[in-house]
């Protein structure tokens, strides 16, 4: 299914639309997962989603219809769903009128105390495709930006309990402080991201993290984190206040790396759909193609895989980036699709 095309739909049209009508009468966790990103997407459509998903539930349970031809099409629909073709006549069982208009609201409450749980209780996936990048606004309106291949996971609702996010992959986050008092930090106002075996907690600041093959790096662009890690060594949690300009790298439960960054914004520079490398191997600019792109690289001796670009590259796309590399390096690249292809000249 494609998020998309929910964005311009009518009532009409989401009572037209099998896979919407199967979420209503039968949700998977995939189906819910689904339906809310499309809210998340297009916050404008949950009136009509709503609307819809209530007159789906009444019509399939509802014993008298005032309107025989919107009653049949509905529901030859909902069954045609359910079992692939259109539904016999269903057998009309009359009530008087009290019965019938209590039925009619308790379904249409029932429909709407269901979808304030799956509003209230439920979390939201955003899941990115190779190469793609996403902007996603938070329910607090801390902004996360994903890089390609990436997967972000919060809760509906943050009214009475802590921010948290869970990450894998790459994700820009500027986080909206709304504490008062930093001595006294309520639980509300904590902001959590927690990636592998490290939690990032923040106030209000705006940082990056890459989170892949069971390495995490930060780097604090502005305020104040804390990380909280577990220690290989020492088998527990430790904690490292991080600054401005400070950049981590933790992997197989250590700090690896701790650095200061003259220029810390650089790490950021994905988010506009730059590439920056500095003083990196093919193998290293070759797993972000990977990662982020979705590229299989292939070296036809491995020795290749560790020739090293000195100083600073900074290009808008693949093309150009394996134009530098060829023009760079002693090598030959040839490109089919998403494979490349590296020997030596």
């Amino acid at each position: 299914m494609e998020i998309a095309k929910y964005g311009t739909y009518t009532l009409q049209d989401f009572l037209d639309d099998d896979d919407f009508i199967q979420f209503v009468i039968s949700p998977t966790k995939n189906d819910i997962n689904f339906w809310q990103s499309v809210t998340a997407m297009y916050p404008v459509q949950k009136e009509n989603i709503d609307e819809a998903a209530q007159i789906i539930l009444a019509y399939r349970k509802q014993d008298v219809f005032t309107n025989e031809a919107n009653q049949q099409k509905v529901w030859n629909r909902i069954e045609g769903t359910l079992h692939g073709k259109k539904a016999e006549k269903q057998k009309v069982f009359r009530l008087n009128t009290f019965l019938r208009v209590a039925a009619m609201i308790l379904l249409v409450s029932s429909a709407g105390i269901a979808f304030w749980m799956l509003k209230y209780n439920s979390k939201n996936e955003v899941v990115t495709a190779f190469g793609e990048l996403r902007t996603v606004t938070l329910p607090d309106n801390s902004i996360v930006i994903l890089n390609g291949n990436s997967k972000l996971t919060y809760a509906n609702n943050w009214d009475k309990k802590a921010r948290e996010v869970w990450i894998s992959g790459e994700g820009f986050f500027s986080v909206k402080h709304i504490n008062k008092d930093p001595r006294h930090i309520k639980a509300t106002e904590r902001f959590i991201v927690h990636c592998n075996d490290v939690n990032i907690e923040v106030l209000g600041t705006s940082f990056n993290v890459r989170n892949r093959h069971n390495k995490t790096n930060v780097g604090l662009v502005s305020g104040k984190i804390m990380l909280e890690y577990l220690d290989q060594a020492s088998h527990d949690n430790r904690l490292l206040v991080m600054k401005p300009g400070d950049y981590v790298e933790y992997a197989h439960r250590k700090v690896v790396t701790q650095k200061k960054l003259a220029v810390p914004e650089k790490l950021t520079q994905w988010t506009n759909h730059q590439l920056l490398f500095n003083n990196a191997t093919l193998s290293q600019i070759g797993e972000v193609m990977t990662d982020d792109y979705g590229y299989h690289i292939d070296y036809t001796d491995p020795a290749i895989a560790n020739l090293k670009i000195e100083g600073e590259i900074s290009v808008s796309n693949v093309d150009e980036l394996l134009e530098t590399i060829s023009t760079t390096l002693s090598v030959k690249v040839t490109q089919s699709d998403k494979k490349i292809t590296i020997t030596k000249n």
